[in-house]
């Protein structure tokens, strides 16, 4: 959502790729810490997405199956379809090892990061130049509000 909003007020490509590599970074970052804790106690991890709001026990089994039949596809493809990237870097200590996991991390977030922010980027700059700031942020909450509403319908609290 940030790095979204990031390229609607950033008209300079070459900052915003570099943002997303920052970004990328601290995701990486973040994944390792849960594999790394994963690794310790992995029950304890999973008790914990547990208790993070829209996170359910259908989502815990999902990655687990997608994991289980194709570890390295569901890592690069399974946050792309509203299954929080953390949940994949809870399980992948249970079917690879850490050094296979951030090798695959990094597309499977850059992959969602650069598709969102040059959209923005492109409808802002090139779509809705015309507009002010002002506006093209309304129309970005609005976007937003409604992509996390339709989330949230599926994903209840």
């Amino acid at each position: 959502m940030l790095l979204s909003y990031y390229a609607l007020k950033n008209d300079n490509l070459k900052n915003i790729f570099l943002i997303n590599i920052i970004c990328i970074t601290g995701a990486a970052i973040g994944g390792t810490v849960i594999f790394i804790m994963s690794t310790v106690n992995h029950a304890n991890v999973v008790d914990f997405m547990l208790s993070v709001p829209a996170i359910h026990t259908y989502m815990l089994d999902h990655v687990e199956a997608e994991m289980s039949a194709n570890t390295f596809l569901a890592l690069v493809t399974g946050p792309l379809f509203g299954v929080p990237y953390k949940l994949f870097a809870a399980f992948a200590p249970l079917y690879t090892n850490i050094f296979i996991f951030i090798l695959f991390s990094i597309p499977a977030r850059l992959i969602r990061f650069i598709i969102v922010s040059l959209m923005a980027y492109y409808f802002s700059h090139k779509i809705f130049k015309n507009l002010s700031l002002k506006v093209k942020t309304l129309i970005w909450l609005f976007v937003w509000m409604v992509v996390y509403i339709i989330y949230f319908s599926i994903h209840p609290f």
